[in-house]
């Protein structure tokens, strides 16, 4: 990505991380439980056994309670996990209740590292992908530190949603080689489907 190019996200990043953090905590709350109804009505999320999502942080969509509510449906979640703080890795771990999430890096919660509950990325049926804006193509801006798109390398556009509030949603985003769209972007007023338009 050139100096123009990601000068041009940053701008991006920063405006619309000012609107997503205007949203009242009692909407984003709402917006993020419509958006929850919205995912257990896919059917690739009725057929998976194991799901993975961010843990919320700042003003995101909320996972909390879609967390809770696919271990209570008997499904499998991971979540990603910095070990090293820098080096651009992310894992996915399996976790059994959010209370296993109390250590923070970037202060995003996130539970120990543990070897056996490491889940390989592609044995993962969806993968909920955070952002701070989304464009209608399914590229996004997240807090630039590259770790998703680094983890998401080799995983299948149809498995990677996208969260977001509507009012993150732009037309277009500039996007480098290495950046990777997601397939769906859900938000509380509609889904956008771009991975049937994706050329790899």
């Amino acid at each position: 990505m050139n100096e123009l190019q990601d000068s041009e996200k940053s701008k991006i990043r920063y405006d619309y991380l000012k609107i997503r953090d205007r949203l009242e905590p009692t909407l984003r709350h709402a917006y993020s439980n419509i958006i929850l109804s919205k995912i257990q009505k896919l059917k690739e999320y009725q057929d998976s056994q194991i799901v993975m999502f961010y843990l919320s942080y700042g003003s995101e969509v909320v996972t909390d309670a879609m967390i809770n509510e696919f271990l209570s449906d008997g499904k499998e979640v991971a979540v990603p996990v910095i070990q090293n703080p820098g080096d651009g890795i992310m894992t996915a771990v399996k976790i059994n209740k959010l209370e296993d999430c109390y250590e923070k890096v970037y202060g995003i919660r996130q539970p120990e590292f543990d070897e056996e509950e490491v889940v390989a990325k592609e044995d993962i049926d969806l993968i909920f992908v955070p952002g701070i804006v989304f464009d209608v193509n399914g590229y996004r801006v997240g807090y630039g530190k590259g770790y998703y798109d680094r983890w998401l390398e080799g995983t299948d556009i149809s498995k990677r949603i996208g969260l977001a509030f509507e009012v993150q949603l732009i037309d277009k985003i500039p996007n480098g080689k290495y950046d990777l769209p997601v397939g769906r972007i859900l938000t509380e007023k509609r889904i956008i489907d771009v991975s049937k338009n994706y050329k790899k």
